[in-house]
């Protein structure tokens, strides 16, 4: 008699079947580029009628940026300041989760519409959209229409409001766009977390008198910390990875404007150090408070 395939063991087939296309993907398109940016990193690189030109130069390129280079590493620091949206993404896609979770007419609608910054936009196509459609020039003065609120401001001050407060509202209202178009993905996999929670450990807390507030710290945050995790780590990549950071416009204008492909390449390696090293310190933070549902 044929023995049965155990469930453990079909969950590990279908897991890989579906990463199956994004490892081509990696291997097609990913690999082969990065090993040959790491190359040209220890190379000093000119062009020629016959292509690139390479000298070997070891590690002039690192230390050069790493020691001479009066900009890339004040570009780093700042580049880490934008980490304060990553808590602002998780809140707002909690909250905006656990709204399209619930049973209510247009519920399909609202989950398409969550999703849609992400099928129909790139990091590249929002910082086009932000400059030359939800904005014009008049007189020399660029002006925005949508998503700002510099045209509030005056109106903020005739309501005798401190300039600090209402430079808070013009920050936020500023970061609505951002926010509302970094969260997509976030959204999803907490919608996911969220339906992957057993109903009946919500049965059970009804019975002991638990009350939402109390069942969402106790039960569903706690049951969220594998997703919270995940959606650190996409979200963490996603804002340094942003075409509008400052260090990626670096690299691309060294590139493709100074022509220094070599140097380039070796920011490129370095900035990819310190993404992984960030990455790795939130990890090693964050695997203490990871609830395991299974568990």
């Amino acid at each position: 008699m044929r023995k049965k395939m155990p469930y453990h063991t079909k969950r590990k087939i279908y897991g890989f079947l579906f990463i199956t296309p994004w490892l081509l993907g990696f291997l097609l398109f990913f690999a082969v580029p990065f090993i040959q940016s790491c190359l040209y990193g220890f190379q000093d690189l000119t062009t020629s009628v016959d292509g690139m030109v390479g000298e070997w130069v070891g590690l002039k390129n690192f230390s050069y940026a790493l020691f001479r280079d009066t900009e890339f590493l004040v570009q780093c620091v700042g580049s880490l300041r934008d980490l304060v949206q990553v808590p602002l993404i998780l809140v707002y896609s909690v909250c905006f989760a656990l709204l399209l979770k619930k049973d209510y007419p247009g519920r399909t609608l609202m989950r398409a519409i969550a999703f849609l910054p992400v099928i129909i936009g790139s990091g590249v196509l929002m910082d086009i959209m932000k400059t030359d459609v939800f904005s014009s020039s008049v007189n020399g003065a660029e002006t925005t229409y949508l998503f700002s609120s510099s045209g509030l401001t005056g109106f903020f001050q005739s309501m005798g409001l401190p300039v600090g407060m209402i430079g808070f509202i013009n920050e936020v209202i500023s970061k609505i766009f951002d926010l509302t178009w970094r969260s997509g993905v976030q959204i999803l996999l907490f919608l996911a977390g969220l339906h992957n929670i057993p109903s009946y450990v919500y049965e059970a807390a009804d019975i002991e008198g638990a009350n939402a507030l109390e069942q969402f710290f106790k039960i569903t945050l706690p049951m969220l910390t594998p997703m919270i995790l995940l959606n650190v780590v996409y979200s963490v990549i996603d804002i340094f990875a942003d075409f509008g950071n400052a260090i990626i416009q670096m690299i691309y204008n060294t590139a493709f404007t100074n022509v220094r492909f070599g140097y380039s390449s070796a920011l490129s390696i370095l900035y990819f150090l310190m993404v992984a090293a960030v990455l790795i310190i939130l990890y090693l933070v964050m695997k203490r408070f990871i609830v395991h549902p299974e568990e």
